[in-house]
């Protein structure tokens, strides 16, 4: 073997070896980032969305309670 021909075949095969570092790097930076944002204790949109709702509910209720409160008082 000569080092013309381990040549080659390094360059015959480099579009593999590319493709897979790719996906190395890939799958490194993937997991990198779904370790961030689980630290960072992010939320989905629905989620908030769920809150507003259970919170808007809440306030309405709260409302409705303390005019009867009044009500009850005043009689």
């Amino acid at each position: 073997m000569t080092k013309e021909f381990k040549l080659d075949d390094l360059l015959k095969d480099l579009p593999h070896l590319a493709e897979s570092a790719n996906e190395e790097i890939r799958n490194i930076i993937k997991a990198a980032l779904g370790r961030v944002i689980q630290d960072m204790d992010l939320v989905y949109q629905e989620e908030i969305d769920t809150l507003k709702q259970m919170l808007s509910r809440t306030e309405t209720r709260v409302t409705e309670l303390e005019n009867s409160l009044e009500e009850l008082e005043s009689s």
